[in-house]
Parts: C-alpha cells; sequence; structure tokens
C-alpha cells in the first residue's frame, strides 16, 4: 500500500525551469512528430507552425528546449519512469529562460550550448570553438555540478550582453 503522496515533483530535472526569470514559449504547443526528450532541443516539423521533432536535416537554430510539464499520462503501471515524451504529444518549448538540463559531457561556466541535430542533446564549448554535428544556439553555460551532471543553461544573459 502506498503509504505517503508526494505534494510536489522533484526539482532540478532536466526541463525544469532553473530560476523565477521570465520565460517566453512558442505561440503554439507543437504536436511530437517522433519520440521526444525533455530538457533537450527541437527543431520544427513539416508544419512549422504544429509540429516539432528532436533532429534537423539543416544546421537552422532549434524551435526551443522542451519543458518539464506533467501533461502526459502513463497508463500502463508497470513501466518505469522515462522522460521521453511520445510521438504525437503536445509539447511546451522554451525559446528563453533558465533550465536545468543534462548535457553529455562535462561543461564549464559561461560555455557556449550546441545542440546535436541528431537527437537534440545538449554539449558545450569554449568560445570559438564547434561541436561536430551540432549547431550553436544563443544558450549558456550559467552553473554546473559535476556530481550530478546537471547544468543550468541560459539565453537571458545573451541578451543583456548584445544590448
Amino acid at each position: 500500500m502506498q503509504t505517503q503522496v508526494g505534494l510536489y515533483y522533484s526539482p532540478a530535472v532536466p526541463g525544469d525551469r532553473a530560476s523565477n526569470n521570465p520565460f517566453v514559449y512558442v505561440p503554439f504547443n507543437p504536436i511530437a512528430t517522433s519520440n521526444v526528450t525533455v530538457g533537450q532541443f527541437v527543431w520544427p516539423g513539416s508544419y512549422a507552425f504544429t509540429e516539432a521533432q528532436q533532429y534537423s536535416d539543416d544546421s537552422v537554430q532549434p524551435l526551443g528546449l522542451v519543458e518539464r510539464v506533467l501533461v502526459n499520462f502513463n497508463y500502463n503501471l508497470t513501466s518505469p519512469g522515462t522522460m521521453v515524451i511520445p510521438a504525437g504529444s503536445v509539447l511546451t518549448v522554451a525559446r528563453k529562460g533558465d533550465y536545468f538540463v543534462k548535457p553529455t559531457a562535462a561543461v564549464t561556466i559561461g560555455q557556449k550550448v550546441f545542440a546535436s541535430l541528431t537527437d537534440g542533446s545538449i554539449s558545450g564549448a569554449a568560445t570559438g570553438d564547434t561541436v561536430s554535428g551540432s549547431v550553436e544556439t544563443d544558450w549558456r553555460v550559467e552553473n554546473y555540478d559535476s556530481q550530478s551532471g546537471i547544468a543550468t543553461i541560459s539565453n537571458w544573459s545573451a541578451l543583456s550582453a548584445a544590448a
């Protein structure tokens, strides 16, 4: 029997908001055309205003980062928890904000954030460097915890630096 119910979900999970700063979303909630991982980048699908996908055939800027929102239901009570949103589900995609993510390798504060063109995963690189098979985004690494492998990324600082 269940002995307690958690009122809040775990903090600092990829795709979670990392601050109380404002967040800007795409003006529509796209439908995933394939399985999409929370806390990673997505690109417009065939129908740019209604679909999103976790890969891109072109080195264009991603549509945004998939936010962790508890709106998808797991009807199979014996299946494990997952960060994958199934194809056909509605996504919440952020264009601006501060988010927790799990990069593919260790990153350092201030690094540029790159999005993999094959799966939307996140990696970092120093200024002037590039990451093969990835596209540079306007997001930067704000914090990194080497023990958990969780980083905080933001693109608000890029706005203030450009001004």
